[in-house]
């Protein structure tokens, strides 16, 4: 990796990528934000225009170019990514090809049972897995799915594989699961897993739920207040607090909405499975794509040269989309 950092005119610098690698997903979550993508549900299996997402020697391209701007770390994600069946070789591409501190991936955590040994063999350095409730027809409710065990075998299995970090998602429903986190602490202090509780959203299918389900975690943080021995702020990443509680368990909370502090630690970008970059899971704005910047190109350096260029074009796009009273005068284009 150079020494090159993007920093954009806030002062954020760009660190983190999250890949969406495909837009299909076996699940029917009622919040799902759908990664910001501009679709109206995710799409069933086998439903997707695949012809149309990134090769593995486009994904080498672009693992080159974020190590060489200094991007740190990548997110894997979808959809639901496991469904891709050419994702432990993209794992490889990024290992290989770049110099990253992290590669992780956020999962459904169905099939993961199965490619588990798989993804870790590949390079991955650790695993998010969604587990919103421990009551299975609470699960199919939240989820549409009737996975709840095949969840836990598959957070048992990624135990044994020997991942650096297992950390369980959790987004949290008003009236659904909330009554839940002590249970869901104790069930991480158990598995010796880290707990990651989310705010609802209003992106995607989050829209349609937000009224009746959202919860401010602003409540939730007093109680884990009450039992913490230690907190920070991750500062790397949207300045989350994160809670060290008396059992051991580390808690970190994302309360993303209408939280100006979220918005300006933010340090990452996105890249769409069909390979195009966009700052924020709430732009709609151009899009710049790496294959109409390396239309025409010839050589490997080109070709990388050129997706550098535009990742400092949607770099130039980021800006927080809520911003502290300070910043209220700028306009979000």
């Amino acid at each position: 990796m150079c020494g090159m950092v993007l920093v954009d005119s806030y002062g954020r610098p760009l660190l983190n990528m999250r890949v969406i690698v495909t837009d299909e997903c076996n699940y029917r979550c009622l919040f799902c934000h759908i990664e910001g993508e501009p679709l109206d549900s995710p799409i069933p299996p086998g439903k997707a225009l695949s012809l149309g997402y990134l090769s593995l020697n486009e994904y080498e391209l672009v693992a080159e170019a974020a190590s060489r701007v200094g991007i740190e770390k990548i997110k894997f994600t979808g959809g639901e990514p496991l469904l891709r069946s050419d994702l432990p070789l993209i794992i490889r591409v990024f290992r290989d090809y770049g110099s990253f501190k992290d590669l992780s991936l956020t999962t459904n955590g169905y099939l993961l049972d199965f490619l588990s040994d798989t993804l870790h063999e590949s390079g991955l350095d650790r695993v998010n897995i969604s587990l919103h409730t421990l009551r299975p027809e609470v699960y199919k409710f939240i989820t549409g799915v009737d996975g709840h065990q095949r969840v836990l075998n598959g957070i048992e299995k990624a135990r044994e594989t020997g991942y650096r970090q297992i950390k369980i998602n959790m987004v949290v429903m008003r009236g659904v699961n909330d009554s839940e986190i002590p249970a869901m602490i104790d069930f991480a202090a158990e598995k010796d897993l880290v707990l990651q509780l989310i705010e609802l959203h209003p992106v995607g299918l989050g829209k349609e739920k937000f009224n009746d389900y959202y919860m401010p975690l602003t409540r939730i943080e007093d109680y884990l207040k009450s039992r913490s021995a230690k907190t920070y702020i991750r500062t790397d990443l949207h300045n989350r607090p994160i809670y060290l509680l008396d059992n051991g368990v580390k808690v970190e909370v994302v309360r993303p909405y209408n939280n100006w502090r979220f918005c300006m630690g933010c340090t990452r970008i996105r890249i769409s499975p069909r390979g195009e970059l966009f700052p924020c899971i709430n732009w709609f704005g151009p899009r710049p794509s790496i294959r109409e910047y390396i239309k025409g190109l010839e050589t490997r350096e080109e070709k990388v040269n050129a997706i550098i260029e535009a990742i400092k074009e949607v770099n130039k796009l980021r800006r927080p989309f809520y911003k502290p009273p300070s910043l209220s005068s700028r306009s979000i284009e």
